[in-house]
């Protein structure tokens, strides 16, 4: 209850986005990790995850790059001395600092999610956790859309006021909100005569609720990128769950995909207050978007700028530099240009084998003796989600968003266990040919 407030405590403060609320988020959650571990029923439950050594390794690769860049390394370093030193490979220390203690979060709460995946006891009373505040978050954000106020005071001009929930950009709260879709979609469909054979019809009707809600919270976030995201989980989830209809199920969901296009061009005439889609127009602005991230990445492609500090570094480059009011200002729009220009190319090897690492964890759900395969599944695809809309946004980048990603992953892995050694037997065979071999030699002897 504890671990779980403290994440929907971060969600609440606007993702944990502010420079204090990020510190304060990773330092309890380390805190409260430590004391976990402390305890001897979370340790057991820990031993029956498998060794997440990869992701270990990667962590360590990252932590080592970004404390690589505190250091005076001379063909590293260097630009406008004006403004930023250049006793350090990174255009601010305070900032990569930052960026070394975010990380506490998503660390904590990946361990979380492995222990009560495993633990037998706690699995299902965090899921319903997890749904109940889950819901407050929906209701707030009911309240605030209706109230026509907002988490920020950025609104967009000549339209409806958008769903932005708790955070301050819509597109946050949507991905947010896909991630709880596919999980309430993963335990519906999970919830088939697992316990004594029988069906708890109050387990589907809490997840359908909540689904729906969710559902609805992402159709007013107007995030066209989570829309196509929740299709393509529910079409994913059904290839995966009924394989004896691949060819019916992907027809209908590409004829689901056709009419939400059709939609889209014809909203105006259909009274819709949806905005139609461009995708020329769409394309140019991420390219734009994307065009200072390759820059940056270009003209110093080692180590790169310094972790966290990409809107620092773009101050030179800006006409009007903005004041930093928190540590996500400006993006490039793409995780990947966002990781190459602050840690370099070497930084993005690095974070490759930490995202390999926790994927070849949680796929450990996946396996025949995991509790629920179906609920892996869905989890693996909301977490699939939030990676793709991160090549378009900066999901990623909100404190609050990463642990709760990371929550679901390690949750996901903890769902399959270890793989147990099987004890080694001796053949029938061998067993008789031996004893035959024993009874000729006394009758020799």
């Amino acid at each position: 209850m504890i671990a779980l407030g403290v994440l929907f405590g971060a969600i609440y403060r606007h993702g944990a986005e502010v420079p204090l609320d990020t510190a304060a988020f990773a330092a309890i959650s380390s805190c409260l990790l430590v004391l976990a571990l402390i305890d001897k029923k979370n340790q057991a439950a820990l031993a029956k995850v498998p060794n997440p050594k990869w992701a270990l390794i990667g962590l360590v690769l990252v932590w080592l790059v970004m404390a690589a860049q505190l250091l005076p390394i001379p063909f590293l370093t260097g630009g406008n001395k004006s403004w930023f030193p250049v006793q350090s490979v990174t255009v601010d220390v305070d900032l990569t600092l930052r960026a070394m203690v975010s990380m506490g979060s998503a660390v904590a709460f990946f361990v979380f999610g492995a222990i009560f995946g495993a633990d037998r006891e706690r699995r299902e009373i965090v899921l319903w956790l997890l749904g109940i505040l889950t819901f407050s978050v929906i209701m707030y954000a009911f309240m605030l859309h209706s109230s026509g106020l907002s988490a920020s005071s950025f609104q967009q001009s000549g339209g409806e006021t958008v769903m932005e929930g708790p955070f301050l950009n819509a597109n946050t709260f949507a991905i947010l909100m896909v991630m709880v879709f596919s999980v309430c979609l993963g335990t519906f469909v999970a919830e088939d005569r697992r316990h004594k054979g029988k069906q708890r019809l109050w387990v589907r009707v809490g997840a359908v609720v909540l689904a729906a809600a969710a559902a609805v919270c992402i159709f007013l976030t107007m995030s066209r990128a989570a829309w196509i995201l929740s299709l393509g989980i529910i079409f994913g989830l059904a290839l995966i769950v009924r394989p004896g209809a691949h060819l019916r199920t992907s027809i209908f969901g590409v004829a689901a995909l056709l009419v939400l296009f059709i939609g889209w061009n014809a909203s105006e005439q259909l009274g819709l207050s949806i905005q139609p889609l461009d995708l020329a127009q769409g394309f140019d602005g991420r390219f734009a978007d994307w065009e200072p991230g390759l820059d940056l990445t270009l003209t110093r492609p080692v180590l790169g700028w310094g972790a966290g500090t990409f809107a620092r570094a773009m101050e030179p480059f800006r006409d009007a530099p903005q004041i930093a009011s928190s540590m996500i200002v400006i993006t490039p729009q793409n995780s990947i240009l966002l990781i190459t220009s602050e840690t370099g190319l070497i930084g993005m090897v690095a974070w490759g084998v930490l995202l390999t690492g926790i994927v070849l964890f949680a796929v450990n759900g996946l396996k025949v003796r995991s509790s629920s395969p179906v609920l892996a599944v869905s989890l693996l695809l909301g977490a699939s989600a939030a990676i793709a809309q991160s090549l378009v946004d900066f999901p990623m980048s909100i404190p609050a968003i990463a642990a709760f990603w990371a929550f679901l992953l390690g949750y996901c892995g903890g769902l399959g266990g270890k793989a147990r050694r099987k004890k080694r037997r001796n053949r029938p065979e061998a067993s008789n040919n031996q004893s035959g071999r024993f009874s000729r030699q006394r009758i020799s002897a």
